[in-house]
């Protein structure tokens, strides 16, 4: 792992992991769609709208053998919102489903941003949660693809739970900054994980998230 594109960096997690790659020395590249935070990046940049046709010819002109898509969108909403729950999917299914594909014969490893919130519905986010639980599930076909397949690819799937970024809306206690969460992910790279909690203390709220009874689940308000 030399060469690294992380696609969705011009802030939070990705822009800190960019920082944290290029800082242990891996040519790291920052794409986004926001130029004017790009320029602040410096270094090697890319312009990328991930839901843009010409999205794949973008990323495969860098020749990264390790690809991390952390391009995500999710906001709240007291009741249903097509709007909201349509820009979701675009980006977090299609636009993921799409490089996921293509990451299969091209790199070494491709890892993806889903989210503790994927492992259960949630009431007030429920296309971002439905989202990253499609990521989740997709992640893990792949895996079995590429074993099964003698595919190279390795993919990683990444679990954060509350980060302090635009989209971490939680109490200061549950939070980590955006570099303890880009130190994770990168050791969880160099150590060859396939599944990695951000921070590794969510590994516990996800087993008792995935064991909780449905009915105990469902009395519970989470957001």
């Amino acid at each position: 792992m030399r060469r690294m594109l992380v696609i969705g960096a011009t802030s939070g997690i990705g822009r800190a992991l960019v920082e944290a790659a290029r800082a242990r020395g891996y040519e790291a590249v920052a794409a986004g769609r926001r130029v004017n935070l790009l320029a602040e990046i410096g270094g090697e940049t890319l312009e990328l709208d991930a839901t843009a046709p010409d999205a794949l010819g973008k990323i495969e002109a860098v020749g990264a053998d390790t690809v991390v898509f952390n391009a995500g969108f999710g906001q709240r909403s007291e009741t249903p919102d097509w709007a909201l729950t349509e820009q979701t999917l675009r980006l977090n299914v299609l636009a993921f489903e799409r490089v996921a594909q293509w990451a299969l014969t091209r790199c070494e490893t491709f890892a993806a941003t889903a989210s503790v919130a994927g492992l259960r519905g949630l009431e007030r986010t429920n296309g971002y949660s439905a989202s990253k639980a499609y990521m989740i599930t997709a992640l893990e076909g792949y895996r079995r693809l590429a074993r099964h397949g003698g595919f190279r690819c390795r993919y990683v799937t990444l679990l954060p739970g509350f980060v302090d970024t635009e989209m971490g809306k939680a109490s200061d206690f549950w939070k980590c900054s955006t570099s303890e969460a880009a130190f994770c992910i990168l050791r969880a790279l160099e150590r060859g994980r396939r599944v990695a909690y951000v921070t590794p203390r969510w590994r516990w709220i996800g087993v008792l998230m995935r064991l909780m009874p449905r009915a105990l689940f469902e009395r519970i308000p989470l957001g």
